[in-house]
C-alpha cells in the first residue's frame, strides 16, 4: 500500500455531510458487477459516531458472538508464543458505516456503484470492487459490536493484535482507533492494539507535541501492546518519511510529557540497505510492507537476516493481493500463490513478527477480513501459516476442506460500461496476468479431487495435507468435491459466476469454500 494513494478518496467520503447521493436498489454487491439497475435520488450521508466512553452496546448475542471454528486444524490461539501475528487495520473500513441494511447502505451506494458520491469515481467504475460481508442493522453501539465481532474473528485466526493505521487524530477514523482499544476488552480475548503512525498521512504533519498527546491517550488502554513491562510498541507506515531525528523528538515528547516509553517498530515502504542502518539506532524492530506477485517475492533478499545482522527484530510483510481500482494498477497474485510465497518467506527467514497487509483496506483488495468477495478464505489459509509460524511446527489436519480461487471475468476482458481500467505493473510488478482457477485441500487422508469450471472437468489425485492445483479460467461455475473410498468428504460449488464481461473492470480474486461460509 502506498498511503500517499487514494487515501484522498476513503477519508474525505467519511467526513461527508448530508449530500444527495444515488442509491441503487440492488443487493450489496451485484451492483458493481452487473448492467445498471433502477437508480433514484435519496438524502443521506455518513452519520457521527455514538461516544463509546458512555454508550452500551445492547446488540443481540449472535451479533457479538465469535466466529464458529471450522477450519482444518487447531489453531494458535492469540498471545500464546512469543512470534506474533499482527493484522493492519485500516479505519475508513469498518464492517458498516451507517448501519443500515446492505442493499442500501454507503457501500453498495457510492463506494461499489460507478456513479456513486456523484461521480467522483466513474472514471475508474467505482472506487471499490469488494466490501465487508454484511450484516442486519443492529440496536444500540453499533461500532462498537462491529468492531468486537471484528478482533473476535482475527483472534479465532491466530491473530494476536491489529496495527491499527493512525491517519488522522480527530474524527471518524480516530474514533474508530479509539473503539479498536475499547472493544478489544469487551472482547473477552487477549488482543492487543499496535498504533501505526502513518508517516504519509495527515496526522504526521501536526507537530510531535500533538500527536504525542493523542499517542499517550491510546497508550492509557490495557489492550496497548507493550514489547515489555516499561516499553510500549509504536508502529510505523513508511517511516523514511520522516528523519530519524523526528522520531527519536517523538519518543522523547512521549517519555517527558506523559511517562511514556515506546520501542519503535520501524516499517519502511523501501527497506534498502541504507534505510535499515539509518533506522536501526532507534527502532526495537524493523520491517517493510512487502511484495504483491509471486514472482517479486520469490527475488526478494533476505531482509531479515539483514535486520538480525543489524541486532533487531524483523517483522515480514504478508499479503494475499493487491487490486487498486482507483489508481488503475494492479499486482498478479496467481490465485493464493503470494499468500503461500510471503507466509513461507516469512518462515523460512525466521521473522519474529508478521504483518497481515491489510485486514481491511478494500480500497487496494488486500483485506484478509471476511468480505464478500472471498468470504473467510483468505483467512483460514493465512490461520494455516499462522499456526505454523507460531508452533515451528506443521499443523495436524483435522478435518477435510476445499477451497477454490478465481476471477469473475478474464484479466483482458473489457467491461460493459466504459471507464480507465488497470495495469498489471503495481510496484514494479514481475508477474504475467493469468487466467486460472486454483483448487486448495486441506485433507485428512488422500482423496481423488474433481475441480469443474464451466463445461470442463478434471480429477486428480490429491494427497494427505495441504494441496493445490490450477486449471484454466472459463465462463461457468466453479465447484469442486474430494472424494475417498467412494464418499464425498468435502464439497463446494462458488457464488460467484464467472463471466465473459462485467459491468466494471474487476481483477480482484474471489473464493469460496466447503465450511459454507
Amino acid at each position: 500500500m502506498t498511503k500517499d494513494k487514494a487515501l484522498s478518496s476513503a477519508p474525505a467520503a467519511l467526513r461527508l455531510g448530508a449530500v444527495r447521493l444515488p442509491v441503487v436498489l440492488a443487493t450489496a454487491f451485484a451492483i458493481a458487477l452487473v448492467p445498471s439497475v433502477g437508480l433514484s435520488q435519496a438524502t443521506t450521508g455518513v452519520p457521527t459516531i455514538t461516544n463509546h466512553a458512555t454508550a452500551k452496546a445492547t446488540t443481540s448475542a449472535a451479533a457479538l458472538a465469535p466466529s464458529s471454528s471450522q477450519v482444518a486444524f487447531p489453531v494458535a490461539a492469540s498471545n500464546t508464543s512469543s512470534k506474533k501475528v499482527f493484522a493492519h487495520y485500516f479505519p475508513p473500513y469498518p464492517v458498516s458505516l451507517d448501519n443500515k441494511p446492505a442493499a442500501q447502505d454507503y457501500y453498495t451506494r457510492n463506494y461499489l456503484s460507478p456513479t456513486g458520491e456523484r461521480g467522483k469515481h466513474a472514471k475508474v467504475g467505482g472506487l471499490l470492487r469488494d466490501r465487508p460481508r454484511p450484516r442486519a442493522p443492529l440496536t444500540g453501539d453499533w461500532l462498537i459490536a462491529d468492531l468486537t465481532a471484528e478482533i473476535r474473528q482475527a483472534s479465532d485466526a491466530g491473530i494476536d493484535g491489529f496495527t491499527v493505521n493512525i491517519m488522522s487524530l480527530s474524527g471518524r477514523n480516530w474514533d474508530i482507533t479509539v473503539g479498536l482499544m475499547k472493544a478489544a476488552k469487551l472482547s473477552g480475548r487477549n488482543f492487543k492494539i499496535i498504533p501505526n503512525l502513518d508517516a504519509n498521512s495527515g496526522a504526521a504533519r501536526a507537530s510531535t507535541a500533538t500527536i504525542a498527546k493523542k499517542l499517550a491517550e491510546l497508550y492509557r488502554y490495557p489492550a496497548a501492546y507493550k514489547v515489555n513491562a516499561s516499553q510500549y510498541m509504536l508502529s510505523s507506515f513508511k517511516a523514511e518519511g520522516k528523519s530519524v531525528a523526528w522520531w527519536k523528538e517523538l519518543n522523547r515528547v512521549l517519555a517527558s510529557q506523559y511517562g511514556v516509553k515506546v520501542a519503535l517498530n520501524a516499517i519502511l515502504l523501501n527497506s534498502s540497505d541504507a534505510n535499515l542502518r539509518r533506522f536501526a539506532p532507534i527502532s526495537y524492530s524493523l520491517g517493510d510492507w512487502g511484495t504483491r506477485n509471486p514472482v517479486g517475492v520469490y527475488a526478494r533478499s533476505n531482509r531479515a537476516a539483514k535486520a538480525h545482522s543489524l541486532g533487531k527484530k524483523w517483522m515480514a510483510g504478508v499479503g494475499v493481493q493487491d487490486v487498486r481500482p482507483n489508481q488503475r494498477k494492479y499486482a498478479e497474485a496467481r490465485n493464493m500463490e503470494t499468500l503461500r510465497a510471503t507466509w513461507n518467506k516469512a518462515i523460512a527467514e525466521k521473522s519474529d513478527f508478521v504483518q497481515l497487509v491489510t485486514w481491511n483496506d478494500y480500497s487496494e483488495g488486500t483485506s484478509f477480513a471476511p468480505s464478500v468477495a472471498h468470504g473467510e478464505t483468505f483467512l483460514d489459509v493465512s490461520s494455516y501459516y499462522a499456526t505454523r509460524f507460531k508452533r515451528n511446527a506443521t499443523p495436524s489436519i483435522t478435518r477435510d476442506l476445499i477451497y477454490v480461487t478465481h476471477r469473475r471475468q478474464s484479466y483482458k476482458a473489457a467491461p460493459l460500461v466504459k471507464h480507465q481500467l488497470m495495469s498489471p505493473n503495481l510496484g514494479g510488478s514481475r508477474t504475467a496476468p493469468r487466467d486460472t482457477v486454483e483448487v486448495t485441500t486441506f485433507l485428512k487422508a488422500p482423496a481423488k479431487v474433481t475441480l469443474k469450471v464451466g463445461s470442463s472437468s478434471r480429477t486428480f489425485s490429491a494427497p494427505k495435507g495441504i494441496w493445490t492445483a490450477t486449471v484454466p479460467l472459463k465462463t461457468g461455475w466453479v465447484s469442486a468435491s474430494a472424494v475417498r473410498t467412494g464418499k464425498t468428504v468435502a464439497s463446494v460449488k462458488s457464488p460467484h459466476l464467472v463471466m465473459s464481461r462485467l459491468k466494471v473492470q474487476d481483477l480482484q480474486y474471489y473464493s469460496a469454500s466447503s465450511r459454507g461460509r
